[in-house]
């Protein structure tokens, strides 16, 4: 999961293994965590973990950089989205520690292949990330979850109507 390209899959995967409680004891369960909380992954760390992997896993593709280096680089280039509205891409390259012109192709890769939202400003030399609607959408669950409890409070009241009566004047006292 770790080694895997930033984005939806991925994030399934690092749920279900940050969450399993036998990965706590793992010796990368720090840059587990890291990827799942959406925390940057700084070059010390990645020298750690980059000790523990294979020969196999430490690959280099054809521009030159090894899958790991990939996947954290976008995976900091996710995290910053979170973090900034827009960002320079020298001051991307600085956050990530790489070059601005190695910033400005991997974030306008990852918008084309809709692993992320945002706009590659190539005047300004800036990217622009769009965060995702999600407080309509937690408004529209929680708004649901009212419903269901507001159903079973109705059902309850229906099914023993001096109990939910002696439970409100109890709350209201």
């Amino acid at each position: 999961a770790i080694l895997a390209s930033a984005g939806q899959r991925r994030s399934r995967m690092l749920a279900l293994l940050f969450k399993d409680e036998r990965c706590q004891g793992l010796p990368a369960y720090g840059i587990l965590e890291k990827m799942y909380l959406d925390r940057i992954i700084r070059g010390p760390q990645l020298k750690e973990f980059s000790a523990m992997l294979q020969p196999h896993q430490k690959a280099v593709t054809s521009d030159g950089t090894s899958i790991l280096d990939r996947a954290v680089v976008e995976h900091n280039i996710l995290s910053a989205s979170k973090l900034y509205n827009n960002i320079s891409f020298e001051e991307l390259g600085r956050l990530l520690e790489i070059s601005a012109e190695k910033a400005e192709r991997v974030a306008s890769q990852m918008i084309a292949e809709g692993r992320m939202n945002g706009m590659i400003d190539q005047i300004d030399r800036i990217v622009q990330f769009e965060a995702k609607a999600t407080l309509p959408t937690w408004d529209k669950q929680i708004q649901g979850i009212c419903h269901l409890v507001n159903g079973i409070l109705e059902k309850i009241e229906q099914a023993a109507p001096e109990w939910a009566l002696k439970s409100l004047e109890a709350q209201m006292a």
